[in-house]
């Protein structure tokens, strides 16, 4: 078995506030945060293995976002500091990694944007009583309904996705459509279901639903030539592929190899350019996703955060979903500074009081039963002849939920 490596991400000025430092909270209240060391946050996540193209670059984010509030005083006068150990997108390893940084009093716990992938680590950190945030899970299992009373994603989950993805397609590109369906994970078999009900919604036919599966390392377990041939022969006006790099785009790659020029729209799951050399040349494709990192994102936002991110990695960003890691950080410190705790308890009780709050990723919201954003605005990027372009940012009219 591959070893793990540990990676300890400390940031500038991380000397120590040695006493109790006074704030206001939301409601104008006098709170204090005694600061005998920094805030320890841990991150169980992937940098490696098929998860690591959207992990990573929402970690690195949030390093950012940690080296930004410690430069101006960190939370409530306290520093912080940023632990995090590659999972490999191994779940028991991401169980044991998240034990060991709870163990050394880690106060929020980072984990994997898949919940199949992140369950048993956010489960160690809910049990302990530890805020648990995924970045960019699309899925409302983070949250009471799986038992994670202080389970939260600040992803834009798949009933609003799928949503917007549904209803810009009917209005866009055609009335019929054929899923693609990846039943690999929650994540795409909950994005096609949401789809196809909010597709028939509007008054669209499902010609057919093609199923097909990736394996673990991301890659299509068997061909989907049959899976092809059934599209080809629906003749609908899209294709609704719900899945993700590598499999997802071998599965568009034999799409357009035989000779199926239908628009394909697609989700989160498929944003970025690190995969299109599986289908060079790639057009007519169509992806809702959190922003978009190709230059013309026109929320200053996302601007200023993708240029730090160039700054700090020397890399363009792959996806959109990076903004996530960077909004949890800042989510974080506005609910220890409404706390004036880092209890877990007590931040998922300022977590559940957020309306419409303007982080990086957009208005973000939370209640007692809903832990994952549903009506946050999402952007539309089409492809054409390999180069992405924005369309526009855009809300679901009707949430799937």
């Amino acid at each position: 078995m591959k070893t793990s490596k540990k990676f300890v991400i400390t940031f500038t000025s991380l000397a120590v506030a040695l006493g109790g430092l006074t704030a206001c909270s939301s409601e104008g209240e006098s709170i204090a945060l005694e600061c005998a060391e920094p805030i320890l946050i841990g991150a169980a996540m992937a940098q490696t293995g098929f998860m690591s193209p959207f992990d990573a670059p929402a970690l690195a984010t949030a390093q950012i976002a940690v080296d930004k509030i410690n430069a101006a005083g960190g939370i409530l006068g306290c520093q912080l500091v940023l632990e995090a150990v590659d999972t490999e997108t191994n779940p028991d390893k991401g169980q044991q990694i998240a034990t060991d940084l709870v163990a050394k009093g880690a106060k929020m716990l980072l984990v994997t944007c898949d919940y199949d992938i992140n369950a048993k680590s956010s489960q160690v950190g809910n049990d302990a009583g530890v805020l648990v945030v995924a970045p960019c899970v699309g899925s409302t299992a983070m949250g009471p309904d799986n038992g994670l009373d202080l389970g939260y994603s600040m992803g834009s989950a798949v009933p609003g996705e799928a949503a917007i993805m549904a209803e810009y397609a009917f209005e866009n590109l055609g009335q019929t459509v054929t899923l693609f369906k990846d039943m690999s994970i929650a994540y795409t078999t909950s994005q096609c279901d949401a789809f196809e009900t909010r597709f028939k919604e509007l008054g669209g036919s499902v010609k057919s639903t093609q199923q097909f599966t990736q394996t673990q390392a991301g890659a299509l377990d068997k061909p989907v030539t049959a899976q092809v041939a059934n599209a080809k022969k629906d003749g609908a006006q899209v294709i609704a592929l719900c899945s993700y790099p590598g499999g997802g785009a071998q599965a568009l790659a034999a799409i357009r190899n035989a000779g199926v020029k239908t628009p394909v729209i697609s989700g989160f799951g498929l944003d970025g350019a690190f995969w299109l050399g599986a289908v060079p040349n790639l057009s007519n494709f169509y992806t809702v996703t959190y922003a978009s990192v190709f230059g013309d994102d026109p929320n200053p936002k996302v601007v200023d955060l993708l240029a730090a991110y160039k700054t700090k990695t020397g890399q363009d960003a792959a996806t959109g979903g990076l903004i996530t890691g960077a909004t949890t950080i800042e989510a974080f410190k506005l609910a220890v500074e409404r706390a004036g705790s880092v209890d877990g308890a007590a931040l998922a009780a300022e977590f559940n009081k957020f309306d419409n709050e303007d982080l990086t990723a957009g208005p973000t919201s939370f209640s007692d039963d809903l832990h994952v954003n549903v009506t946050r605005p999402m952007a539309v990027i089409t492809v054409e002849n390999g180069k992405h372009r924005f369309i526009e940012y855009r809300k679901a009219e009707k949430p799937v939920l």
